[in-house]
């Protein structure tokens, strides 16, 4: 008899201990604290985290932090997210989180492999050593397939296949169709986040003006001396510019609503400085910043000009015009307006630039023309995990620059409400003493367009379509009254 009580004993404590062997402790989770960069918002703060699939999260995130709707947040200071973290126990995600749901579990595990990479944590779940659950399950939801369809910030695939046949064909198709509100039945190209623009270019005029209503001014006007990028009269309506080179060197004067107003684009850098640059992208190419912003900077002019502007580009480059190339090849030929070697030295390079600028400004002002700007285009270069929206500087001691600095990010803000509603626009403007915008006699509005590390982010400069975009954007801020 006492060895059968010692049996049944003996069974319930082994019953007992592979209950709690089976069930476990309930896993130690806690919430996740991230520290917020600079000039990052509470949007680009959740996106950085892939947790904006869920547009509910901006709201916990004000509750969690106990901040008001709309609070600014402050650089390098850590705030809650809608997230939490468990320690990986060596085995799997489900012993780990103790979650029972294999489907579930997988969606944690891509959302980990992909949130690890792109912070630039360890690639290993073993390694790292923790888990990252979000608390939404629409954002979980969102990973059932793999990356959900917000990280696919562009067609890269496609536009490395640019010089099919097929793909080329339809660029040109598209070009020549107008704009089409129903941006859903076609393809879809992203800037930053921003869903889809379907026309190569967008329309500035909403009817064509005869040539009695067009003003034309005489080519010196426009781009003054032998400069190769001089424009050339063609007709009464019709412009030829060689610098925009093969395919776009044809500007058709559509309006005249910036007539009387001077541009001075500077694409940022040249020469012997590229600027910002990314190595191995997609592998196998080194991205120049200098070559992006001049191409941004061409289109950007052609746009101008095709409202009645009087356009100088004040970095010239003979041997690149617009181009619809994914990668660009970098190069040091680029130079100064008029044809001038660019300078070595960056006060120097700097100084010709504004001077160059300040000179013509001055030339302007006494023909009278009171509506003058300059306008310099950068792309930036912060850590590859830090993903932004464009953004502007303007001059502090200057209303008109400030105004207009504003104006064009109105048009962005509009943008993102119309293409990806979702996700607010979460760019600045603000005012910065840069020697370009400090020194500027015309109005000053310096814009950077991306983070060039930001593999994300990138994407806003890597797609062509996406420069036309920038282009088409910055200009419609400057059409605005």
């Amino acid at each position: 008899m006492v060895n059968i009580r010692i049996a049944v004993t003996l069974f319930l404590c082994l019953a007992a201990g592979y209950v709690t062997a089976k069930s476990g402790p309930k896993p130690k989770t806690r919430p996740y604290v991230a520290e917020a960069g600079k000039g990052e918002g509470v949007y680009a703060l959740l996106r950085r985290h892939h947790l904006l699939e869920d547009p509910n999260n901006v709201t916990l995130f004000f509750r969690l932090n106990k901040l008001r709707s709309g609070q600014s947040l402050v650089a390098g200071k850590k705030y809650q997210l809608p997230m939490d973290v468990s320690p990986y126990d060596g085995r799997s995600i489900r012993s780990s989180t103790g979650i029972s749901d294999y489907d579930k579990a997988k969606r944690i595990e891509r959302f980990n492999d992909s949130f690890r990479k792109s912070l630039g944590l360890r690639s290993e779940l073993s390694r790292e050593g923790k888990v990252y659950i979000p608390r939404s399950e629409r954002v979980l939801k969102a990973w059932d397939q793999g990356a959900p369809p917000d990280l696919l910030v562009s067609n890269t695939h496609a536009e490395t296949k640019v010089k099919s046949k097929k793909a080329s064909a339809r660029r040109e198709e598209l070009a020549k169709r107008p704009q089409d509100p129903d941006v859903d039945s076609r393809e879809r190209y992203l800037i930053a986040g921003v869903g889809g623009s379907v026309s190569l270019m967008d329309p500035v005029a909403e009817r064509r003006l005869r040539p009695e209503e067009i003003a034309l001014a005489a080519p010196e006007s426009i781009t003054a001396g032998m400069s190769f990028g001089s424009a050339r009269k063609v007709s009464t309506t019709l412009l030829d510019v060689p610098l925009f080179g093969d395919g776009y060197s044809r500007v058709e004067l559509l309006n005249e609503s910036l007539n009387n107003q001077v541009f001075y684009i500077v694409p940022g850098h040249g020469g012997p400085d590229p600027g910002a640059m990314a190595k191995n992208v997609d592998g196998h190419y080194t991205i120049c910043e200098d070559e992006y912003a001049y191409d941004v900077s061409l289109r950007l002019a052609r746009k101008l000009m095709e409202a009645g502007a009087r356009v100088y580009v004040i970095v010239e480059d003979k041997n690149d015009g617009i181009r619809d190339e994914t990668y660009l090849d970098c190069d040091t030929d680029e130079k100064l307006f008029g044809g001038h070697k660019i300078h070595s030295s960056q006060k120097k390079r700097l100084r010709q630039g504004i001077s160059k600028v300040n000179g013509l400004f001055e030339k302007y002002r006494k023909k009278g023309f009171t509506k003058q700007w300059m306008v310099s285009i950068h792309i930036d270069a912060q850590s590859e995990t830090n993903r932004q929206d464009v953004f502007f500087y303007y001059q502090s001691e200057s209303a008109d620059s400030k105004n207009k600095a504003v104006d064009i990010q109105k048009i962005f803000e509009e943008k993102y409400q119309v293409y990806r509603k979702s996700r607010e626009y979460d760019g600045t403007v603000s005012a910065r003493p840069l020697y370009v915008v400090r020194n500027s006699k015309p109005e000053p509005i310096f814009i950077e367009l991306a983070n060039i590390h930001n593999p994300e982010d990138r994407q806003r400069i890597l797609v062509p379509r996406n420069r036309e975009l920038l282009a088409s954007w910055i200009a419609e801020g400057f059409m605005m009254p």
